[in-house]
């Protein structure tokens, strides 16, 4: 989100130079610089022991390739909280804090987001998707990277599950 106007009293911002930012949307009367802001998602997977990759499908959007379990990180939360809380909510995975690592970071830029990027190794359970899931399944490997879109950010998502030890 670019500022046009302070979020705090509505001024109208004018554009101020803020040293290696640049130009930078700033507001006289509360005297604060407002830089850019954007969303800051995760996305995950889930490995089990068999090496089994799940992958979910959504119900509003695309139908054609499957996607990792994705949300919006809510203030408080450190992005490890956000991925856990998603992949419970979504599909009824229960991952503890030491099952889950990092994986890699992206941007999205046909949302204007950053990407934080997890893999999760579980148990093999039965899903319980939520009403934003109409079906999520587990993949071999091979049938994962088929299973998603070519060039994506899962798709790297994917990779780094089959080949991370």
């Amino acid at each position: 989100m670019h500022f046009a106007y302070c979020p705090h009293c509505g001024r109208k911002t004018a554009e101020m130079q803020m040293g290696d930012d640049g130009a930078v949307p700033y507001c006289g009367d509360c005297q604060i610089p407002l830089f850019d802001m954007f969303s800051t998602c995760v996305l995950s997977v889930i490995r089990n022991r068999a090496g089994q990759i799940a992958l979910i499908r959504q119900s509003y959007g695309q139908q054609t390739y499957f996607v990792g379990v994705a949300g919006y990180m809510k203030p408080g939360e450190t992005a490890e909280e956000a991925a856990i809380r998603e992949l419970h909510e979504e599909i009824g995975a229960a991952v503890l804090p030491e099952q889950i690592r990092f994986a890699f970071s992206r941007w999205h830029d046909p949302k204007g987001q950053l990407m934080l990027c997890f893999c999760a190794d579980a148990e093999q359970a039965e899903f319980q998707c939520s009403q934003e899931v109409s079906e999520a399944r587990w993949f071999s490997p091979e049938e994962a990277l088929a299973a998603v879109r070519p060039g994506s950010i899962i798709e790297q998502l994917v990779q780094f599950a089959v080949s991370f030890g």
